[in-house]
Order: structure tokens, then C-alpha cells, then sequence
């Protein structure tokens, strides 16, 4: 055996091993309840658990975004007035955090100097209910909408209209309903989740998950996903789709009475039409302003449109 391949196995043995070990320590030490370990000038262990909380506070108007967590949920809700709000409750290790509204644009990040967080918990993976509220006045029309989170959910679900909607999520699910506007999304793994949506063009890149639309219009746009499912209902094409599948399946049902065209290119696997079978290429592109292209490596398409 080569000398870096040893080394590779003892470095991986004592990783395992202390990783173990500080996964005992912690359910030892607190019963079960699991503790958190994380880098801030330093290793550190806080078997409370302790967090910043802010309680719900007017901030200045804005009409976009940009919001960078290292973890808990980002939540957009409409208020009850016409003031905008925030409220959050964050792992105290990140503290200081930056908050402020300058050039007519909402800012959240983590300022601290924690640069890693693990949780040590066999029962509660939910990151203690931490979380990031932001309220905004009924009818507010926004411009661009950033959120850049490294673990946690994204949820919209009162009405929102925005230019663009932009989310990088590395794990975690979004969920957005009743939102108007464009939709970019690069999400690691996960699932996203949008309902009685008007969309604009969209670009989703996924590495592995789901993506599902329920009752929702699409301008057009184009979805890469490495490995993962695809599916729709109630669904309102109004411009040229591309969906590129290295593994998994496409299920569509469209609106009654769509004039839709398709491209199929299919390495393993089916494709059908309502309930009619159609080979592994195949093309019905003469006479449609609306074309829906699909390539999948491997995998099942399956789509209804009467």
C-alpha cells in the first residue's frame, strides 16, 4: 500500500473517530438533547444553545434585497399595515449581524467571525426554530429579491410581485406561492415548490431534489436538474420550455387546450403523450409558437395536455 494511501486511511479513521466520539460527548452531556460545536477564534461547544433574538421592528421602506444566512429560515410575509418589519431569532455565534437599508435596498448578512457550525443532535435537526421575518405592506411592488442561504427553508406565501426572485440555497426547501414575477434558483438539494405563481422567465439549476408546480403560469424559461423529479399540475405555458434531466422523471399536465410543441430526446427510458407512446426522439415542432424540449439521460416523460 502506497504511503498517501495510508495516510488518506488514518487521517479518515481519526476523523471518524473524533467525529464519534464529540457525537457521544454531547448526547452524554446533555441528556440527549445534543449540543452545538462551532469555529469562532477557536473550537467552542455551547450546550445551551444560545441565540440573538430581535423582536418584530420597523425599518425603513425598500424595494430590494440581498440577504446572506449561514443558516435558519427566511420568511416573507405581508404586515398588517403599511410599515415594513423584521424580526429574527440566529445562532448567537454569528453575531455581530449587519442589517440596514441603504439605496432603497434591504441588507442581512453575518458579520461574526463563526465561520462553521455542526450540530450534534440524533433527534432535532431543525436548527432550533431559528429564523429571519421580514413584512412588507400589501401591494408592494419590489425589484430584485436575493437570498442567499447556506441551510435552511425559503418560504413566500402571501402575495408578493417582484422584477426577480434570486435564491441560492445549498440545502433546505423553498416554498413560494402566489408570487408574480421572474425566477432564478440554484439550489444544491432540496425541494422547490411553487403554487399559484404568474412567472416570468425562470432558470433553475438543482443538483438533486424536486420540483414541483402547482396551478401556476410560466414565461417560458429552462430547468436543469442533475438528478431529481420534475412535475406539474394545472400547469400555463406561454412560452418555450427547455427541461434538461440527467436522471429522473417529467410528469406535466397542462391546462385544457394548449397549443404546445414538443422535443424529446430521450436516452433511457419512456415518454407518452396523453397515454400515447412516443419513441425516444421525438419531434412536433411544425406550426407551434410554444415548444417544450425535453432531455433526459434516464428517466420517464409523461405528459397530458387534451
Amino acid at each position: 500500500m502506497k504511503t498517501f494511501t495510508k495516510v488518506a486511511l488514518v487521517t479518515g479513521l481519526v476523523t471518524l473517530v473524533l467525529g464519534a466520539s464529540l457525537f457521544i460527548v454531547g448526547m452524554a452531556a446533555t441528556g440527549g438533547d445534543g449540543v452545538r460545536v462551532y469555529y469562532k477564534n477557536g473550537f467552542h461547544v455551547d450546550e445551551d444553545r444560545d441565540v440573538v433574538e430581535q423582536e418584530r421592528t420597523e425599518i425603513e421602506s425598500f424595494k430590494n434585497a440581498k440577504i446572506d444566512m449561514s443558516e435558519a429560515s427566511v420568511h416573507f410575509y405581508e404586515s398588517d399595515d403599511d410599515k415594513f418589519y423584521v424580526e429574527y431569532r440566529l445562532h448567537e455565534c454569528f453575531a455581530p449581524y449587519a442589517l440596514k437599508v441603504k439605496n432603497d435596498t434591504f441588507e442581512f448578512s453575518d458579520q461574526g467571525d463563526c465561520k462553521f457550525v455542526i450540530n450534534l443532535n440524533m433527534f432535532n435537526f431543525d436548527n432550533d426554530d431559528l429564523y429571519l421575518n421580514i413584512y412588507y405592506p400589501k401591494g408592494t411592488e419590489f425589484g430584485d429579491l436575493s437570498i442567499d442561504n447556506s441551510a435552511g427553508s425559503v418560504t413566500m406565501e402571501d402575495e408578493l410581485t417582484c422584477h426577480l426572485l434570486d435564491i441560492d440555497a445549498s440545502a433546505g426547501s423553498v416554498n413560494v406561492a402566489n408570487m408574480k414575477g421572474a425566477l432564478k434558483a440554484d439550489l444544491s438539494a432540496g425541494s422547490l415548490i411553487l403554487e399559484d405563481c404568474d412567472l416570468g422567465f425562470c432558470d433553475i439549476d438543482m443538483s438533486a431534489g424536486s420540483f414541483e408546480l402547482i396551478d401556476c403560469t410560466m414565461a417560458g424559461g429552462k430547468v436543469d436538474m442533475s438528478a431529481g423529479k420534475f412535475k406539474s399540475t394545472g400547469f400555463t405555458l406561454t412560452d418555450d420550455l427547455s427541461l434538461d434531466m440527467s436522471a429522473g422523471n417529467v410528469t406535466i399536465e397542462f391546462v385544457d387546450g394548449q397549443k404546445i410543441g414538443y422535443d424529446f430526446d430521450i436516452s433511457a427510458g419512456s415518454a407518452k403523450i396523453n397515454g400515447e407512446k412516443r419513441g425516444d426522439e421525438f419531434e412536433q415542432i411544425n406550426g407551434y409558437d410554444i415548444i417544450l424540449t425535453v432531455d433526459s439521460s434516464a428517466g420517464s416523460v409523461d405528459i397530458t395536455n387534451n
